[in-house]
């Protein structure tokens, strides 16, 4: 046999093998095994903290100080109550009975009945009791007060105090009006003194809370008010002032039996000067 033909013969099958089987190129290789995992990153530090903000200066409100001094020789002035509000509530009217609020601050001095009736009122913007007595012949501490600035077009000040050393006297203030006061201004109003008209001027000592009748051996925070209201009267009024035992023995003379008030305790109208000002 002719070998070189036999070689020829088979070149072609060779050559089909090798096509068909394709060799292997490497991409088809399994996936590596999965790596370690890798150490976590420590926490960032914390940031400092913010500074405080100032505080506001209540810019959308009015600001009014409000300053009284008692004019009379012997007669202290209770804690008293003032109040701004608007038009239409007030704390007294004269002919009309007194509220169970004015009825214990003009008997016993004690305003905060009378501060709770005006924050039920609608028309309520501000009150504050002052502090203290003020005493005879003096000026008392000046108390502060707020009010939306919408409100200074339309502003009332109702003030009462009593004086101590009656059964049921008051002096003060009723709704008087202090609208559209300028930042700096001042208005000061001369106050009278009124009768609650809710107990009897007997002028004793078991009836009256003040010094006068604490000297007389009576006296007392449980000397001064009663519910019971024995003047028969009943209404608020312009008081014609009290009758001390001067002249008690005298018929010719006025003089009052009962009263442990001397003539040092009577006082003249008006009875206190009360300042408002604006401060913003």
């Amino acid at each position: 046999m002719n070998m070189n033909k036999i070689s020829l013969a088979m070149l072609p099958i060779i050559a089909v093998l090798a096509t068909g089987c394709g060799g292997d190129d490497g991409s088809n290789g399994a996936a590596g095994a999965a790596g370690a995992p890798g150490v976590d990153g420590t926490n960032g530090t914390d940031g400092t903290n913010g500074t405080n903000g100032t505080n506001g200066t209540n810019g959308n409100l009015a600001v009014f100080t409000v300053q009284l001094t008692n004019l009379t020789y012997s007669q202290p002035f209770s804690p008293a109550a003032i109040i701004l509000h608007e038009p239409g509530y007030n704390a007294f009217i004269d002919g009309e009975a007194a509220s169970p609020g004015l009825e214990l601050l003009a008997e016993g001095g004690n305003p905060a009945d009378l501060i709770a009736e005006a924050l039920a009122a609608t028309q309520y913007l501000d009150a504050v009791a002052t502090d203290g007595a003020t005493p005879p012949r003096s000026i008392g501490a000046t108390s502060t007060l707020l009010v939306p600035l919408l409100d200074v077009d339309d502003l009332r000040i109702s003030f009462t105090t009593m004086l101590v050393d009656t059964n049921d006297a008051f002096t003060g203030l009723n709704a008087a009006d202090i609208s559209n006061m300028a930042v700096g201004q001042s208005v000061s109003f001369m106050s009278p003194t009124w009768d609650s008209g809710t107990e009897a001027n007997t002028e004793t000592a078991s009836t009256m809370p003040g010094p006068a009748a604490g000297a007389a051996g009576g006296g007392g925070a449980s000397a001064g008010f009663d519910a019971a209201r024995d003047d028969l009267f009943d209404r608020v009024h312009f008081h014609s002032g009290v009758v001390t035992n001067a002249n008690a023995d005298d018929a010719s003379k006025e003089g009052l039996s009962t009263s442990v008030l001397t003539e040092a305790d009577r006082w003249d109208n008006p009875t206190a000067r009360i300042v408002i000002t604006r401060t913003r």
